[in-house]
């Protein structure tokens, strides 16, 4: 479950990052052109996974831990993401190798 939400909240970040202003980077693909034609429907859906993972993370931890649990998750998948982004490993299949190493990881402790 909680790897399911910091992979929501990552991708909400990612959305986010890529629509910034300070983003000079060439396109990588075509979803990536997309979001970046549609800027405001792009940052809305990352603002919607956003609330999604907080929502997630305080019905999993409570009140109090769930909003630190996404306040360092934040952190985690942001510096996750601008270390990485750069070096074009971000791909769907590369994450999904992440997600599911992270799953089997979360069932088996």
């Amino acid at each position: 479950m909680v790897s399911t939400l910091f992979l929501i909240q990552f991708v909400a970040f990612y959305f986010w990052q890529l629509t910034s202003a300070s983003n000079k980077r060439p396109v990588a693909g075509r979803f990536s052109a997309y979001m970046l034609r549609d800027k405001s429907r792009t940052r809305f859906i990352g603002g919607v996974l956003a609330l999604a993972a907080l929502v997630g993370f305080i019905f999993t931890w409570g009140i109090a831990s769930g909003i630190l649990g996404f306040i360092v998750g934040l952190m985690g998948v942001g510096c996750l993401s601008v270390v990485i982004d750069p070096f074009n490993y971000l791909r769907v299949q590369g994450l999904a190798a992440i997600y599911v190493c992270c799953v089997l990881l979360e069932m088996t402790i």
